[in-house]
């Protein structure tokens, strides 16, 4: 029998081309002249169709409870004029605890940064992931607003140096906003906040990765298969976790994203890992009979989420999220900051633009005990926190013999430990201590 232990020990920024947005002030005469725009403005609509009306109404009267109730349910989802009230009226009662810049900012921007030009090139802001904006059934007149607003935010929120989803939310909002002005505004409101266990966007490169370690550490207790068939099939773990927010934010369909939306709005951050760990959960069940023939995961990934009508509809997306056993805010919050804390001990800092995240290369790991491709399964059950370090050898049987004592004198003063131990029939079980939480994992070859 072989039994060694591992101790947990514990940047280069990324030059990027510089990517240009161009407005064309051209591109708004599809505003005049788009379907609907002026259609109707001397009609009491009410009394034609006083359903909504009601529901408005109702919605007015509604504590957050009640509300919370009805965006699960879709209580607004029709017709789009009622989604729009809705998103108002929510928006403009979020509690931002921060100045929030109103419409004649956004005027005063648009002049500084536009002024009379026809066309005009910009850099692409620099919290944006590549300059990719999600199109959502927008015109060329709806996407130049975008563009618009997404330079406005840049200029105005000089200290958010990376937000990739902001792009997708104003394309989204933009659809619910009465002009450009209001989807700023809106948008500003949720970058504004500031409540830690209701947070809305990440808005610096550390807080964003955090978020994604605290998704690999929620999708580890959750969705259990899917690291094993992962990290045994030589592909970097992290790297699949890593484009989890973008799996709403980027690739679901307009119609599953305008759903989740309705409850984000409402319930913050916490409803995105919800949702993520659902599209995981439906993932784990497609992706298991066809694993031989899956080259990237991260890629598969990404094609199955925007091809995800043909597992279910949206409804069955929410109710398969809100299902799922998740930590408290307060829980949530606690794992984010020692996510974060742990990223800050590898050198990521608050103010940091772009980061390489350096991960434990275990094609060139080497031990008598496990194999490159058993130690990548067993950091894939590790705290992403921990397993951010590269293992240390403190203790094998082989050069420090098989005394109980030498073994204790040996990781005394080291947490968090793994203990691998290989019998005679080259079974490899592992086994931590982590938080205070023992875990045990068995491997046959």
């Amino acid at each position: 029998m072989n039994v060694v232990i591992f101790y947990i020990s514990g940047s280069k920024g990324i030059a990027r081309p510089v990517s240009m947005i161009t407005i064309s002030e051209s591109d708004n005469w599809e505003i005049c002249s788009s379907s609907g725009m002026k259609y109707g403005q001397f009609v009491d609509w009410e009394k034609i169709d006083p359903e909504p009306a009601k529901k408005y109404h109702q919605i007015l009267k509604s504590e957050y409870q009640q509300l919370k109730s009805m965006g699960r349910e879709g209580f607004w989802a029709m017709p789009h004029t009622l989604r729009a009230k809705a998103y108002y009226h929510i928006i403009h009662n979020i509690n931002s605890r921060a100045v929030t810049p109103e419409r004649d900012v956004y005027y005063d921007l648009t002049k500084k940064l536009f002024g009379d030009q026809k066309v005009s090139n910009h850099p692409v802001p620099e919290y944006m992931e590549d300059g990719e904006i999600p199109r959502y059934c927008l015109n060329k007149a709806g996407m130049n607003s975008v563009k618009k607003i997404l330079l406005c935010l840049g200029n105005y929120f000089a200290d958010m140096s990376y937000c990739p989803i902001l792009p997708a939310l104003v394309s989204l909002l933009l659809h619910f906003s009465e002009d450009e002005a209001e989807c700023f505004h809106s948008v500003s409101r949720l970058i504004c906040y500031k409540d830690p266990n209701k947070r809305y966007i990440d808005q610096t490169f550390l807080t964003y990765h955090a978020s994604c370690m605290t998704f690999g550490d929620l999708a580890n207790r959750c969705c259990r298969g899917i690291r094993k068939l992962i990290a045994s099939s030589h592909q970097n773990l992290f790297e699949f976790y890593s484009d989890w927010i973008m799996w709403i934010f980027a690739d679901l369909p307009f119609t599953y994203a305008i759903r989740v939306l309705d409850v984000y709005l409402l319930e913050g951050f916490k409803v995105l890992f919800r949702v993520a760990l659902a599209l995981l959960d439906l993932y784990k069940v497609s992706v298991s009979s066809r694993v031989a023939d899956v080259e990237d995961f991260k890629t598969d990934m990404k094609r199955f989420v925007q091809s995800v009508a043909r597992h279910c509809t949206a409804e069955q997306l929410l109710e398969r999220a809100f299902q799922i056993p998740i930590a408290t805010r307060n829980e949530l919050n606690l794992l984010f900051n020692a996510n974060k804390n742990a990223l800050m001990q590898k050198g990521v800092s608050t103010h940091q633009k772009r980061h390489t995240v350096e991960t434990v290369d275990f094609n060139n790991f080497s031990s008598r005990v496990a194999t490159g491709t058993e130690m990548r399964v067993i950091w894939a059950w590790i705290p992403e926190r921990f397993a951010l370090f590269s293992p240390v050898l403190l203790f094998h049987i082989g050069e420090h013999g098989r005394g109980l004592s030498s073994l204790y004198s040996h990781v005394e003063g080291h947490e968090p430990v793994v203990l691998i131990v290989k019998t005679m029939d080259e079974e490899v079980n592992a086994y931590s201590m982590l938080c205070n939480n023992m875990f045990g994992l068995a491997m046959s070859n």
